[in-house]
């Protein structure tokens, strides 16, 4: 099977200026500004990604299958059994076969629908698991209403908001993964792993607060593409993933002036 990666960032000059950036030991804010400016041009190419494209009309479609008569048979194309469907976990676990087969399909992977599967099924698990009982273990109706509940403008805005929080993060981590390493250990940027760990979980926090313009324009795409022009087209679900990438990389280099 043919493998789609990214792109070769550290041979660029935008990639160039994060290192620099990481060995003058710069603000966290200014590496992710950097970061996502080197990875600007892989990112957009990644909405063209079927795999990635794939993974972006789940997030869109799987609320209102849920919310619509036939979700069963729905699932059942994507090669979801009925029983998988009455937890979370076995929802989750039927998703992450389908993209896989999707993938197998197609004959090649893609890192970049890697990195969007990790971010969706994490998504997934987390919103609806808050709108779930936690005594007991829910019933598949309730598992069907927690989906279909993302199908209006505010809660698929909450859920569009953590999803590209994950992704921007996952994308960032992607590259800065490969150069933290050489800057790790004595007389370097981190002393040591946990060092660079909290680096990194200060990095998620800032895609995080960085994603909540995500959440500011994604309930009003929401409400205007799927409710009021009746269409949901492949192209529509891109254009929302291209500007989502370009408003959270502008959010990234704002949050750096404010800083």
């Amino acid at each position: 099977m043919g493998h789609i990666r990214l792109g070769t960032l550290p041979q660029s000059k935008k990639w160039r200026d994060v290192v620099r950036l990481l060995d003058s030991s710069a603000l966290l804010e200014e590496v992710a500004e950097a970061a996502a400016n080197a990875s600007e041009t892989d990112l957009r190419r990644a909405s063209e990604d079927p795999n990635f494209q794939f993974v972006t009309q789940l997030l869109v479609k799987l609320p209102l299958l849920a919310r619509a008569p036939g979700f069963e048979a729905a699932m059942a194309n994507l090669g979801i059994e009925a029983s998988a469907l009455g937890s979370v976990t076995g929802l989750l676990a039927g998703l992450d076969d389908a993209i896989s087969q999707r993938a197998f399909d197609q004959g090649r992977s893609s890192d970049a629908g890697e990195i969007a599967r990790a971010a969706l099924l994490e998504s997934l698990s987390v919103q609806m698991r808050d709108r779930l009982p936690t005594l007991f273990d829910p019933t598949p109706q309730e598992v069907r209403k927690a989906l279909a509940s993302f199908a209006s403008g505010q809660n698929f805005a909450g859920l569009a908001r953590d999803f590209f929080a994950r992704l921007s993060y996952r994308s960032l981590d992607y590259y800065l993964s490969r150069e933290l390493a050489n800057h790790t250990g004595t007389g370097k940027r981190f002393v040591d792993d946990a060092d660079r760990m909290a680096f990194d979980r200060a990095l998620s926090q800032h895609t995080f607060e960085a994603s909540r313009i995500v959440e500011e324009f994604a309930g009003g795409w929401y409400g205007k593409t799927v409710w009021k022009e009746q269409t949901l087209s492949q192209e529509k679900i891109n254009d929302f993933t291209r500007y989502a990438f370009k408003k959270m990389r502008s959010e990234l280099g704002r949050r750096r002036v404010s800083a």
